[in-house]
């Protein structure tokens, strides 16, 4: 990256200390420019977020080439898992500085990540994030997004899987019937359904466990009995 542009964005991340600064690298055609934004973050000391609005406006300069925020106040720069994840789902690549010291360092989109191996992280790691990921992915379904980061099934009154499973478009079926590409959901240490892995044949399921990396293991005696129903994506019963 060039000096200018660096020195902008440091100028911009000393303006916004202790706050999270926040911006956009965009490609116009015929120079790259820096393009700082408002951080709208509940917990701007912590975490970043830009507005639909000034993302729309840095468009219609040119190509958005680069997400831009800082770290305050960190003894070393480096980049966190959920800077990881965002910058997943961005496509795009991040670039992030520290201050004061001015450190500068840029991640990349991971492509195909495989599923297994995946660092567990509170609402956008978990259970739910990987079968979302894994029906995009291998069946092109898109499902909506119940991640919370927060533990919702501790007072037993939320049902975030037993009240929106039918409406992601899932169909219940026999144990007997499990197949590749179902789902089965299971009650872990709680009253309600908090917990879901994927069946991925010969007797195996792909999940990710509170706190755990996500694993490929059998589906044993431990997970049966805690399963509370299997189910499948409407579009998936006449797959093969």
């Amino acid at each position: 990256m060039r000096q200018k542009l660096l020195d902008l964005i440091k100028q911009h991340v000393e303006r916004e200390y202790p706050n999270e600064a926040c911006g956009l690298i965009v490609d116009t055609g015929k120079i790259q420019k820096y393009i700082p934004c408002n951080n709208i973050s509940d917990k701007p000391t912590e975490h970043f977020e830009i507005s639909p609005e000034e993302q729309l406006e840095a468009e219609k300069q040119g190509e958005i080439i680069m997400i831009i925020h800082s770290h305050p106040d960190v003894p070393k720069l480096v980049p966190s898992e959920f800077d990881r994840i965002q910058c997943d789902h961005s496509g795009i690549e991040w670039g992030i500085m520290s201050y004061p010291d001015g450190d500068f360092c840029t991640i990349s989109p991971r492509i195909n990540r495989d599923y297994t191996g995946r660092q567990w992280l509170l609402g956008h790691a978990d259970c739910w994030s990987l079968i979302r990921d894994y029906h995009k992915r291998e069946y092109g379904i898109k499902l909506n997004n119940y991640s919370v980061d927060r533990e919702w099934w501790e007072s037993g009154k939320e049902n975030l899987y037993d009240d929106n499973w039918q409406t992601e478009g899932f169909i219940e079926v026999n144990l007997e019937d499990i197949k590749a590409g179902d789902i089965i959901m299971m009650r872990i240490n709680a009253s309600v359904t908090n917990h879901a892995a994927i069946y991925i044949g010969d007797n195996l399921i792909l999940h990710h466990l509170y706190g755990q990396l996500s694993s490929r293991i059998p589906y044993g005696k431990y997970f049966r009995d805690r399963t509370v129903r299997i189910v499948r994506h409407k579009e998936l019963f006449n797959v093969m």
